[in-house]
């Protein structure tokens, strides 16, 4: 197996900056945009194998068209002939070669500057955690010197574009525990100049301004870190709505009461964290998802999640400072959920200096993750050693939250089935919020907050779908251009993201057709979850996966055959007593049946105390069934009954 090399000749990698490839003391050329952009897919997974079809959604997205297959290989063989010049044209590539249906690049230890930052990095953390600040300044020099601009610089596709923006996270980062350390070992005078400037150009970034606050504190300019704070509240509250984080207003209290602890060190020791060596080094996670480019409307359900997590414009106080706030979105499947959990974790990642985790509480089988198996994770996150981890699940949570305690995290729980599936999950810190995502309301978890998710409002629902297909590629101004299309569409979809995003997609998959054909596909009822759940996936495939649940539940079959009557009645608002004249059963037995449903998200609860059956889950409840080897989703002509009925 090769180990990178051309001919015995050794290639090194540079993706820290615009894309490079070094052979033996000459950078060569790594040819057009597009064919970097190949490359770069290749080095970020080196040594494994990437296929055809990754490599076209990496470098296209949705705007691949049906050539995008053979571009690749042009591009990798233009690419054979930059890093192994020497071998003849049509041999097996050594460096680059063709693996099972793609190709696998090759690249040896030490050889992508990517994997020696990383390296040093770590290697500064597990040296601060053993006291050489000397050392830790050193490695953190050398991982910062390797970068030469923006990671990717210049690349096209979305693949580099997400990677761009961790690389950005990932600089950041490395500068803070850089001017950590400086500050650690009291150079707080060569500090300022460059944090001041780097803190200009970031100026949401609350971390790096709470740096540069403690440098001139420590510096003897008191009045100047005083008004960066100042500054930097007056920036958030105009262009966010948001107070300052905890760590930010608890420095500047400090600060006005003079604090000798200020003028030690970097901050006061944390309490409750584990003796020895269990700690591997200060970690510092940031793990949520990428902010979704098109997220739309919600700003009331993002206020309230600002209020109940005691970091928006209107702070619980009481809860801020005695409890763990917890926050939970509750809705029907494609309401948004995710997105809105993860925009508002984003909006508030710099006031949880400490790190954001992010855990899916369902395994790709449609099963609920084990509490214990969730906990052993997290707690590796935050750099406990596998071999110090209790085996008990008591233990474990035990062992959370005493790692997280006097830490400022911000935990993302998402798709969670029930309040004792979180609950072990909780720090135990009033530093730390919890946003939890769920399909029912989880109204036995002690303290949380409940934000019932519901449909995009008109308006909103027309600006989702116009920059979906905009961006589909599907030409600017289509959603303007045909409007009653669009109104048919928009009452299809009623309001559910997921929806408008399958709309959006098909529109990509048929830019012959446009809006307006789709309308006319979707007012078939037949084919109208098949059309919204491309690739199986989708509104259907989000149902199925609830009706799959709901199977495995103790009385799922009576709940689906309560769900199969109530769709054939339709989209609709029922009370317990409506519900139990409908079912013939007494009106608890209906409650009971309602909130089953509820709890799996094949109905959604309204704010008023009742239950909504949404039209997109009416009609899957019409058009599937219960076999014995699962929920079968299927066109059924008007009038079809079913064996289960």
């Amino acid at each position: 197996m090769s180990s990178g090399s051309a001919d015995g000749v050794p290639l090194r990698y540079e993706l820290l900056g615009p894309l490079r490839i070094h052979r033996e003391q000459a950078v060569r050329e790594a040819g057009p945009a597009m064919q970097q952009a190949v490359l770069a897919v290749l080095l970020l997974n080196a040594n494994e194998p990437v296929s055809r079809e990754q490599l076209v959604q990496a470098v296209w997205g949705s705007r691949a068209t049906a050539n995008a297959s053979g571009l690749i290989a042009t591009y990798v063989a233009r690419l054979r002939q930059v890093l192994e010049p020497e071998r003849a044209r049509r041999s097996l590539g050594g460096v680059l070669s063709s693996w099972s249906g793609g190709y696998r690049l090759a690249v040896g230890a030490g050889r992508l500057d990517l994997e020696v930052f990383e390296q040093d990095r770590l290697r500064a953390r597990e040296l601060r955690a053993a006291g050489d600040l000397a050392g830790a300044g050193a490695a953190l020099d050398r991982a910062l010197g390797l970068w030469r601009g923006a990671g990717l610089d210049g690349l096209p596709g979305p693949y580099a574009a997400l990677h761009r923006g961790r690389f950005t996270e990932l600089r950041l980062a490395t500068e803070e525990e850089r001017f950590e350390v400086a500050l650690l070992t009291g150079r707080q005078h060569e500090a300022v100049p460059e944090l001041a400037l780097l803190a200009a150009e970031q100026p949401h970034r609350e971390r790096l301004r709470a740096l540069l606050m403690l440098a001139l504190y420590r510096a003897g300019r008191r009045s100047e870190a005083l008004a960066v704070y100042a500054e930097t509240r007056r920036l958030l509250v105009a262009e966010l709505g948001l107070e300052p984080g905890r760590e930010l207003a608890e420095l500047h209290q400090r600060m006005l009461r003079a604090d000798p602890a200020l003028e030690l060190g970097l901050e006061p020791a944390r309490s409750g964290r584990p003796p020895g060596g269990m700690l591997r080094a200060v970690w510092r996670p940031a793990q949520l998802p990428l902010d979704p480019a098109d997220f739309t409307g919600r700003s009331a359900e993002l206020r309230a999640l600002f209020r109940a997590l005691g970091s928006g414009p209107e702070p619980t106080a009481s809860r801020r400072a005695t409890a763990v706030a917890v926050a939970v979105i509750s809705g029907p499947p494609g309401i948004g959920k995710t997105a809105l959990a993860v925009h508002a974790a984003q909006r508030l990642r710099e006031q949880f200096a400490d790190g954001q985790l992010y855990a899916s509480l369902h395994g790709p089988d449609g099963r609920p993750r084990a509490a214990d198996e969730l906990l052993a994770r997290l707690l590796a996150d935050l750099g406990v050693e596998p071999g110090d981890l209790p085996g008990e699940l008591e233990q474990r949570s035990a062992l959370f939250r005493s790692v997280s305690a006097g830490r400022r995290l911000l935990l993302v729980l998402d798709d969670a089935q029930s309040a004792a599936q979180v609950a072990a999950l909780l720090p135990g810190s009033a530093g730390c919020a919890v946003l939890v995502t769920a399909r029912s309301r989880l109204g036995e978890l002690p303290g949380a907050r409940t934000v019932l998710l519901g449909r995009l409002a008109p308006a909103e629902a027309v600006r989702l779908l116009r920059r979906l297909v905009d961006g589909a590629g599907a030409g600017a101004g289509a959603v303007d251009a045909e409007q009653a299309a669009v109104e048919a569409v928009l009452a299809v979809c009623d309001g559910v993201p997921l929806a408008l995003r399958a709309a959006a997609a098909r529109v990509a998959a048929r830019p012959g057709d446009g809006l307006v054909r789709l309308a006319g596909r979707l007012a078939d009822e037949r084919r109208r979850l098949a059309e919204l759940s491309p690739g199986g996936r989708g509104v259907g495939g989000a149902l199925a996966s609830c009706g799959e649940r709901l199977r495995r539940a103790p009385d799922g079959l009576a709940g689906w055959l309560a769900f199969r009557r109530l769709s054939r009645l339709g989209p609709a608002d029922y009370s317990p007593l409506a519900a139990a004249e409908l079912l013939g059963v007494g009106e608890d037995r209906a409650e009971d049946l309602l909130d089953l449903l509820a709890e799996y998200g094949l109905l959604s609860r309204t704010a008023e105390g009742g239950y909504r059956l949404h039209p997109l889950a009416a009609l899957f409840g019409r058009t599937s069934g219960w076999t014995r080897d699962g929920i079968r989703m299927a066109a059924a002509e008007p009038g079809q009954q079913r064996a289960e009925d």
